[in-house]
Formats: structure tokens, C-alpha cells, sequence
């Protein structure tokens, strides 16, 4: 028998076909392989956002440490405008057991401000603490300044705080004055009042060509007066009205408070018809006291920043 020719047998590979269960192991592989994969990435992400908040912790952590360190703590100055008037803080410094600044308040408006920084709060971190200092009366278009305390205690120092500025009211003057009667000179009584107000008159001088004065005011109510002494008269024999040669400075009465007003009057016209030594005269006080409305403004909350280099500097 014959051998059979040799012939080059090559395969088509598209005719072969790979059986069933070795088809199954090769998709499995595959999908072994890309879950590895997405576990690899995940891992990564995972340390990843476990470096971030760790370092964010340890940052947190050596900041307060670093503010803790100094014995006096400095903050910027913040300086804010408002409708009403304007408010300026600086030489804000921590002295761990309180907090000391300059407050400096300007009015812009025509009528009086009252501030009482009693009602004012210092916020470091959800603890409030009072302020300490005294009330102040603020003329139009004056700015007055106080110093403020803040006891601290036990409460840790922060980066930043706030301060809850309270108490502004304006003292909106009434159209219309107080109706006080005319005083008799010579006297025929020292004192008179209107409303809760006890004044008490004296004259300390009364010559022909010069006359003063004095009155002395008690307030017994509950409400502040504005007065204005320069427009306080004396009517004279010639039938008019001349008013005091006082400065025109206005004051405020507060509620149970106490003022003096002084007022003068220099030589007549007329001569002997108005020599004031001699002659009857009255005092007038047509729109010289005026009561008013208390309008409470609302409270500013204003953000204190730390300043680090400077705080560096002075230590």
C-alpha cells in the first residue's frame, strides 16, 4: 500500500470554534482582571481622601496651637459705614484672660445718638460675652470714642470672632417744644417745673449792664430732653425779647439725670429803660426743651480677622 502524498494543511481560523466551557473561563479572566483594576483605583482614592483630611486636621490643630502660643493676640481694625453713623475698631488685642479695644462712633444724621455698650456682645464661637464700658451721648455730626473691655475667662482663642454691636438709639427730637411758662425777675419763688422736670433758679449776678443765670435741672421721669440754652430770653420793659449770649451748644437730660445751664445777658439798648438791675423782666424758653422719640437701630455683626504677622512682630 501506497503512502499518501504529503500536502501543506493550513487552517482557517475563522472556521474554528472554541468549545463552550473554555469560552466561560476566558470572559471570567477578564472580568477578574478589570474588578482588580477598579479595586486598585478605589484603594487609591480611599488613602487619598483619608491623607486629606488627616493633614486638614493636623493644619486645624498647629494653627490653634501657633495662636495659643502668644501672650498678647492682635487683630486688624475694621472700620464699617452705616445710614446712621459710622463705626470704627482698632488696637483690638487678646490678652488671654479678656479682650481690650478702641470703639470710635460718628453720627451722620442731624439728630442725637445714644450708646450703650452693655448691650454689645463679643461672639467667639457661640460663646457670648458682655462688653464693659459707660453710655455715651453722640451730637450730630460729632464722633466720640471709648475704650472696651471684654472679660474672657475661660474661653479659647480663635482666628476670628465677631462682634454684636447693640444699643445704638436715635433720639429723633419732637416738632413741637415743651410748653414751659415765663420765669418772674425779680423772683417771686427759686424754682419751677414742667413735666417730671424740678428746675431751681439763682441769680448769682444782677447789675445795670450785665445779669447771669443759673438753672439747675432734675429729671424725675423716664424719658431724655433735649435742650437748647442759647434760646433761652428775657423780656424786657421795651417789649422784646433778647436771647442768651451762651454758646450754641445742646444738651441732652437723661432720664433721672442732672444738668445746670448758665446764661448771660450784656448791656441793653434803651438805657434806663431796660437797666437790668432795676426793671421787672421774665425769662422765656420758647423752643428751648424738646422731648423725643427713642428709635432703637438695628445691631451690626462685624468680623474680626487675626493679624498673624503683626502678632508675630509685637511678641
Amino acid at each position: 500500500m501506497k503512502p499518501l502524498p504529503h500536502k501543506d494543511i493550513r487552517f482557517n481560523e475563522s472556521l474554528i470554534h472554541l468549545p463552550d466551557s473554555l469560552s466561560v473561563r476566558y470572559n471570567w479572566h477578564n472580568f477578574c482582571d478589570i474588578e482588580s483594576k477598579y479595586i486598585t483605583i478605589m484603594k487609591k482614592i480611599f488613602t487619598l481622601s483619608l491623607l486629606f483630611i488627616y493633614t486638614f486636621i493636623i493644619a486645624q490643630n498647629s494653627n490653634n496651637d501657633t495662636i495659643d502660643k502668644y501672650e498678647k493676640v492682635f487683630y486688624f481694625e475694621k472700620s464699617i459705614e452705616q445710614n446712621n453713623y459710622n463705626v470704627l475698631i482698632k488696637n483690638i488685642v487678646d490678652y488671654k484672660e479678656g479682650i481690650k479695644f478702641a470703639l470710635k462712633l460718628t453720627n451722620k444724621i442731624s439728630d442725637f445718638i445714644l450708646f450703650d455698650p452693655e448691650e454689645s456682645k463679643v461672639l467667639i464661637n457661640k460663646t457670648k460675652l458682655d462688653f464693659i464700658g459707660k453710655s455715651k451721648l453722640i451730637a450730630p455730626s460729632k464722633t466720640k470714642g471709648q475704650t472696651i473691655n471684654v472679660e474672657k475667662k475661660v474661653v479659647k482663642r480663635e482666628n476670628d470672632f465677631n462682634i454684636i454691636l447693640e444699643g445704638l438709639t436715635v433720639l429723633n427730637e419732637n416738632e413741637s417744644s415743651i410748653d414751659v411758662k415765663n420765669f418772674e425777675i425779680p423772683m417771686v419763688k427759686k424754682d419751677f417745673s414742667f413735666k417730671d422736670v424740678y428746675c431751681k433758679v439763682s441769680i448769682p449776678i444782677r447789675k445795670s449792664q450785665k445779669m447771669t443765670v443759673k438753672i439747675e435741672l432734675r429729671n424725675k421721669g423716664n424719658d431724655y430732653i433735649i435742650i437748647y440754652p442759647y434760646r433761652v430770653g428775657v423780656k424786657m420793659p421795651d417789649g422784646r425779647i433778647y436771647t442768651s449770649k451762651n454758646t450754641k451748644k445742646t444738651f441732652v437730660l437723661a432720664p433721672r439725670g442732672k444738668k445746670s445751664i448758665s446764661l448771660k445777658w450784656d448791656r441793653m439798648p434803651k438805657g434806663n429803660l431796660n437797666d437790668m438791675q432795676k426793671v421787672d423782666m421774665e425769662i422765656t424758653f420758647k423752643d428751648v426743651f424738646f422731648n423725643v422719640k427713642e428709635i432703637k437701630l438695628d445691631p451690626l455683626n462685624i468680623e474680626i480677622k487675626w493679624n498673624k504677622k503683626f502678632t508675630i512682630e509685637k511678641n
